[in-house]
């Protein structure tokens, strides 16, 4: 026995044997004034809720709006213990009398889904069931029913006394707060119909404006019963025509559901084409499940994620209550999903039919939407790639291209002609016989040449791959910036040798005309000295303290060559000490900032002889009143600076001294820049990595 079989042999029996109770209850009443009346409305209304309660417990057994269908008809067959003779059945059906329209309150702010889902909800229905139960208690306590036949109604267990002031109290206070319940019950229902999407609003339309109309004319008949018997009577005959007529339209709901899904199969294999594209097939699920904003996402294996019917990238949302997502796995693999209205859950036999309907083109589409995807995916990197790309056959004719900036084309007519037609004939044949040896051999070939745009040259690397049997792949990428700066570099090295031989002649001729000439002019007075000593003792001593002169200057020669090669104090202070010393031996002011801390002998090295170089220039050129040096660390760099306040115009292209300075520079992959613009000084800036 299923679950959805339960229902019907439980609520199904007790409902037939309610109702044959309240009819004997009825019959059998001294105090009831139209029995027959009452018997039928009262089993015509019961009956209808539990009936549509039922079909729809059993077609959806999770929802729990067919339970609280049937809970609103038990309600109303409660109402007949109202006709018992005796007094205890008498006073349950005057307790228990309004306790369905709490229930029906709790159906309609729960529908569709049968689930409360506000605080501002719950608190309604908490208040109606709480009203629905003290208001009759106070009522029963003091004042005696009033619609009974003549001393015919049983006695009232709860009754305490007849006290008007304290009827009229307490029907004041309850009445007050029922009619503020239906009317927020009533403002509820109207402010989820403004926020419901279509598809929601297709569910509610029936049942809410039914419903609606119901808990209105409750509040409106709270309000004119104690005033009027003819406006209370056109207000309960509407009561009674717009309340039964929820579950009717509770059924007609379900009915159209069983319509739709069939509808729902007919659309996807009628409006979706035999060869349909995914876009197509988005549409016929859109049309099938009657969900306009219904999307669809395919499990992209390779990339591990969902994709659009584009292709693209496809992040599924998280759900919401507008908003849920619906998988379609098949053999336990994800196949797709589908992104639609959260209304459609309370649809489960038309979102089920149609997606399983759905799931074998989905299946279909999947290989082709992967293939778009890829597709997608190497466009990308073509577009994200600075080279130009070129599919050319074995004979020369281009049968594709990409070109990320056309104007890096020869000729923007590139499809359907050769490569006799584009290029230089040298070229050209340079190029077919680089792609068919790529072609025939199966490996990668390259090549360089340059090409003449308006007058500039520029240098390019061809690389070539097969594609297919009859046609390679070119990939032609621009190296003119890198040939410039090999040539620089190239240049830079010859500089450095040519800078290295200058000084060794430099040294070498210091050392000849200097230092040299004075140890031989020293050892020649020695010998003097030496001969003389015998017969001239004066002398020789006069010697002795004149060759001691030029000992002193020979030693203070050395040291000077030896600073210029390698500057002791740096070896032996370290570089702010060498700045110190630079800076005193400086014709201008000098202002050293900064705590370079330690750094690496070569980049220290480096550093002194920007400064020494700058502060020489300075000196020479820049008619300057003062200089300001820093040296510091920023963000693994050695950063140096000298900057003076004089005539500017230094041009670093002019003499060795800053371009010398580059290349040291340059060869500890650092940088050199000179700013002089003419009037506002000179500023020398290096910055030297420090790994």
């Amino acid at each position: 026995m299923t679950l959805s079989q339960r229902p019907w042999l439980l609520f199904g029996p007790a409902a037939i044997a309610a109702g044959a109770a309240g009819v004997a209850l009825t019959l059998a009443s001294d105090h009831e004034q139209h029995p027959a009346f009452t018997i039928a409305l009262a089993l015509f209304v019961s009956m209808s809720f539990v009936v549509a309660g039922l079909i729809g417990w059993t077609r959806r057994p999770a929802n729990r709006t067919g339970m609280l269908m049937v809970a609103v008809g038990f309600g109303v067959l409660a109402t007949s213990l109202y006709e018992g003779n005796n007094p205890v059945p008498f006073t349950l059906g005057n307790l228990l009398g309004s306790l369905f329209i709490a229930v029906f309150l709790h159906l309609l702010l729960a529908y569709p889904s049968g689930r409360l889902i506000s605080g501002r909800g719950r608190a309604l229905v908490a208040g109606g069931y709480v009203t629905a139960l003290v208001a009759p208690l106070l009522d029963s306590m003091f004042s005696k029913p009033g619609t009974c036949k003549p001393h015919a109604c049983p006695d009232n267990l709860v009754f305490i006394s007849d006290r008007h002031a304290a009827h009229v109290v307490a029907t004041t206070a309850w009445t007050t707060v029922a009619v503020l319940i239906f009317a927020g019950a009533f403002a509820l229902l109207i402010g989820r119909w403004r926020r419901a999407t279509p598809a929601l609003r297709r569910q509610l339309r029936p049942v809410y404006l039914a419903g609606g109309l119901s808990v209105l004319l409750l509040a409106i008949g709270f309000i004119v019963t104690p005033f009027t018997g003819v406006g209370n009577t056109l207000v309960s005959i509407a009561l009674i025509v717009t309340f039964t007529a929820v579950p009717f339209l509770f059924l007609a709901g379900l009915l159209g559901t069983t319509l739709a899904r069939s509808a729902g199969v007919g659309a996807i294999f009628t409006r979706v084409p035999e060869r349909a594209s995914p876009g197509e097939v988005q549409e016929g699920l859109r049309t099938a499940l009657r969900d306009p904003t219904a999307e669809v996402a395919y499990w992209y294996e390779e990339g591990e994620h969902y994709v659009d019917v584009d292709g693209n990238r496809f992040d599924l949302p998280p759900e919401t209550r507008d908003r849920t997502v619906t998988r379609l796995d098949y053999a336990d693999a994800p196949v797709a999903a589908i992104v639609h209205d959260t209304a459609l859950l309370a649809e489960p036999e038309l979102l089920e039919t149609v997606t399983s309907a759905a799931r074998i083109a989905l299946e279909r589409d999947k290989l082709l939407v992967e293939v778009k995807a890829r597709a997608e995916r190497y466009r990308a990197v073509l577009q994200a790639m600075p080279d130009l790309m070129f599919r050319i056959t074995r004979d020369g004719t281009y049968r594709g291209y990409n070109a990320p900036d056309s104007r890096n084309l020869l000729s923007e007519e590139v499809v359907g002609r050769t490569v006799h037609e584009r290029l230089p004939r040298e070229l050209a044949e340079r190029v077919l016989a680089a792609g068919q040896a790529a072609v025939d051999r199966g490996v990668p070939q390259m090549i360089e040449y340059d090409l003449d745009f308006t007058g500039e040259t520029r240098n390019y690397e061809a690389r070539f791959a097969a594609s297919g049997e009859d046609e390679f792949l070119m990939i032609v990428r621009e190296i003119t910036d890198r040939k410039r700066q090999h040539e620089e570099l190239e240049a830079s090295r010859a500089r450095i040798v040519a800078a290295g031989d200058d000084e060794r002649r430099r040294l070498e001729r210091n050392l000849h005309d200097g230092a040299q000439q004075r140890l031989v002019s020293l050892s020649l007075s020695l010998r003097l000295a030496q001969n003389r000593i015998p017969n001239d003792p004066q002398g020789a001593e006069a010697l002795l303290e004149a060759s001691r002169e030029e000992l002193a200057q020979a030693l203070e020669e050395l040291r000077e060559l030896a600073r210029g090669i390698h500057p002791a104090v740096l070896t032996d202070r370290g570089l702010e000490a060498a700045l110190e010393a630079l800076a005193m031996r400086s014709q201008l002011p000098v202002e050293i900032k900064g705590k370079p801390g330690d750094l690496p002998p070569q980049v220290e090295a480096a550093a002194y002889y920007v400064v020494s170089e700058a502060l020489a220039n300075v000196t020479k050129y820049a008619q300057a009143s003062a200089v300001e040096v820093t040296v510091e660390r920023r963000n693994g760099m050695a950063r140096v600076e000298v900057a003076d306040d004089g005539v500017g115009g230094a041009d670093p292209l002019r003499g060795s001294g800053l371009r010398g300075l580059a290349d040291r520079v340059a060869s500890l992959s650092g940088k050199l820049d000179v700013q002089s613009p003419p009037g506002a000084g000179t500023r020398v800036r290096a910055e030297i990595p420090l790994k």
